[in-house]
């Protein structure tokens, strides 16, 4: 028990500094852990908002900026695809979680993909339009590309640069058996010629909506991968999205911390095989 006082300490600091209504969100939340077991419960309680103004609202972190920038030379994407010849009502049927991949691929499917997933389709007055609804448009996804049979790219691992449509080399050399083995083993990613990593910076969006940005993340992430689906549909691409990985291993992959940008999604891609 000794052990447990920091935490007792620093629950009562918290509790002090918040107004009332989300006080007892964050009590009906620890009553629901204690009940149920499960962890997620607190978060989803003392996340809610309710009718009576109740918001969990702490702590709201400072605005980080909407691009994280990478030192070292770009690598200019070629223009992606204007059009596929395939309607988007018929991508939408025929999208399917493929698990077989054949390559190699070429730059101009990979500028295609990255751009309509999450890249920069327009501006207003400064402000970036993404290719992918966000709360808010605050836009907290970034996207790293783990490459091992892309033509004009050597091997090693990316991060995409939506504002100048570039790609920035963070790590040379073949990473896609160390991502398998992140992605519990699960043997079909090491056999694509790709892989988007998608991360959520989460100070983006909770420097709006504080804790219930946790929230809106996830829905931003849920957009940006339904793109990734369906550029590769319309490409004659196969993907699959990947939510089962070890946390703390694609962190150090992708040498973020995992307090602040936060792993949501892996996504091998390759030619479509059959």
């Amino acid at each position: 028990m000794e052990a447990l006082t920091p935490i007792f300490e620093g629950l009562k600091k918290l509790l002090s500094r918040l107004h009332e209504g989300a006080r007892r969100l964050l009590l009906q939340g620890l009553a629901v852990l204690v009940e149920t077991r499960d962890p997620a419960m607190l978060y989803h309680v003392a996340s809610s908002i309710g009718v009576y103004g109740e918001y969990y609202d702490e702590p709201s972190p400072a605005w980080p900026g909407f691009f994280k920038e990478y030192g070292g030379s770009e690598i200019e994407l070629p223009r992606p695809l204007q059009a596929s010849g395939v309607d988007v009502l018929k991508a939408i049927a025929s999208r399917r979680s493929r698990r077989e991949y054949g390559g190699p691929l070429t730059l101009q499917e990979i500028s295609t993909i990255l751009y309509y997933s999450v890249g920069i389709t327009g501006w207003e007055t400064g402000w970036p339009l993404r290719a992918y609804p966000s709360a808010g448009a605050l836009q907290p996804l970034e996207a790293y590309v783990a490459i091992s049979q892309v033509e004009g790219l050597e091997p090693g691992l990316y991060h995409y640069n939506p504002r100048r449509h570039t790609l920035v080399l963070l790590r040379r050399g073949n990473i896609m058996n160390d991502l398998q083995r992140a992605c519990l083993e699960q043997e079909f990613v090491s056999k694509a010629p790709a892989a988007i990593i998608y991360t959520a910076l989460y100070a983006r969006t909770a420097s709006k909506y504080g804790t219930r940005g946790y929230r809106y993340i996830h829905l931003d992430a849920g957009t940006a991968i339904e793109n990734t689906y369906l550029v590769a549909e319309a490409l004659g691409l196969a993907t699959v999205v990947i939510g089962a990985f070890y946390d703390d291993m694609l962190c150090k992959l992708l040498d973020i911390d995992c307090r602040w940008e936060l792993p949501v999604a892996v996504m091998p891609i390759g030619k479509r095989v059959g």
